[in-house]
């Protein structure tokens, strides 16, 4: 008898868990940058630098260690790649750099970077960085960056200099100035090198008080200026006493909502739900819709693919071991079957659970699921009775 294995849809889900663990110590990161057209024509045509030809690349750059950072970009943006790809534990899995020209006159302008930000909407990366960003801009960012997540579901966030956001997927970076042995920062100059951070933060940790060897100073506060801000939903750097290190790693949502709890509140998390949100969208389009007819037989089989999926995330140790519940949505099948006039509510009363999960749906697939998404080890309670 031929060995036919598990269905492919299985297969594709489990695999996704198992690139989402590798995907999940690394991140990717988008600068912004501008340069002069002469620099862009330069690196999009191909130039020499100095008795070397160096060929043309397409936008945005793909930048992966310093070695790839062309010459010809200013020292300033030379220098924000390089602050980017210094990350936490780890690199950033890549840069992509999307370059603008500098338009002076244009440098205050709300919307100055919108052209640059729709090719940024096509593009897949997790956290972006604007250096040159001004205050005159952030809402227009912000406001894109939202409509990005909440109507074109591109689940991506933005590292934004003192602005409060209040959303889950802006992290509000708070220092006015960060001070190197080499250079003192605005806090929008510095953005590359905290998106960079979070980026090389794996998930299974937080970015909550990662050191940042190359800081001599900051602006700094009291203990409770500082529990202050991380209540505004301010993400920092600060002085212990002994090193520069990030505050507790929170973006910049405060007011909590029924659906957007604390969970909401913390990089990790977050970084979490959206990798789940994306691979389930992504493998489901590539293995799963349009492929199978939506009889309660196939509806199982995705249950169990998907069941897979966070299996390998449980193993993971980014959710919860033995927690992970996913099942057929029953009350919105009642909901889909009144509303269509398919059955009456006293029919639908009279069927018993399995009954109701193999009623027809059409084309859609009603499912629910529960997930615990595990935190990092922040805050130790440890009473010592004498």
């Amino acid at each position: 008898m031929a060995k036919l294995g598990m269905p492919s849809v299985n297969i594709s889900f489990i695999e996704a868990g198992i690139e989402a663990i590798e995907r999940s110590q690394r991140g990717i990161v988008a600068l912004l940058l501008e340069e002069s057209q002469d620099t862009i024509d330069k690196v999009t045509k191909g130039y020499r630098n100095g008795g070397k030809e160096v060929a043309a690349e397409k936008l945005p750059l793909v930048i992966y260690t310093t070695d790839d950072i062309p010459s010809i970009f200013t020292d300033a943006n030379k220098d924000y790649i390089t602050k980017c790809l210094m990350g936490y534990k780890k690199s950033p899995y890549r840069v992509k750099i999307y370059l603008q020209a500098v338009n002076n006159a244009n440098a205050k302008n709300a919307d100055k970077f919108a052209e640059s930000l729709k090719t940024l909407s096509t593009e897949r990366w997790d956290y972006l960085a604007i250096p040159t960003i001004v205050t005159e801009q952030l809402e227009s960012v912000a406001t894109w960056l939202k409509t990005n997540r909440e109507n074109k579901f591109k689940r991506s966030k933005v590292v934004l200099p003192g602005y409060a956001g209040d959303y889950e997927g802006i992290i509000n970076f708070a220092n006015t100035t960060i001070t190197t042995a080499a250079k003192t920062y605005t806090g929008a100059q510095y953005t590359p090198r905290i998106a960079g951070l979070i980026a090389g933060t794996p998930m299974t940790i937080s970015a909550t008080y990662a050191p940042l060897s190359e800081v001599i100073d900051c602006d700094k506060h009291s203990v409770d200026e500082n529990d202050e801000k991380v209540n505004r939903g301010e993400f920092f750097v600060w002085f212990d006493g002994e090193k520069f290190k990030m505050s507790r790693a929170m973006n910049s949502l405060v007011t909590t909502t029924q659906g957007k709890l604390e969970a909401y509140q913390t990089i990790k998390s977050v970084d979490i739900m959206d990798m789940i949100y994306d691979d389930i969208k992504k493998t489901a389009q590539d293995s799963y819709i349009g492929k199978y007819t939506n009889d309660y037989d196939n509806k199982q089989l995705l249950i169990t693919a998907i069941y897979g999926y966070m299996r390998e995330l449980e193993n993971g140790r980014l959710l919860q071991r033995d927690y992970t519940n996913i099942d057929i949505d029953t009350e919105s099948v009642k909901t889909y079957q009144l509303k269509h006039g398919l059955y009456t509510k006293e029919q639908l009363a009279d069927m018993s659970e399995l009954e109701l999960k193999k009623l027809d749906t059409k084309k859609i697939v009603f499912l629910t699921a529960s997930i615990k998404i595990l935190d990092a080890m922040e805050d130790i309670k440890l009473p010592i009775n004498i």
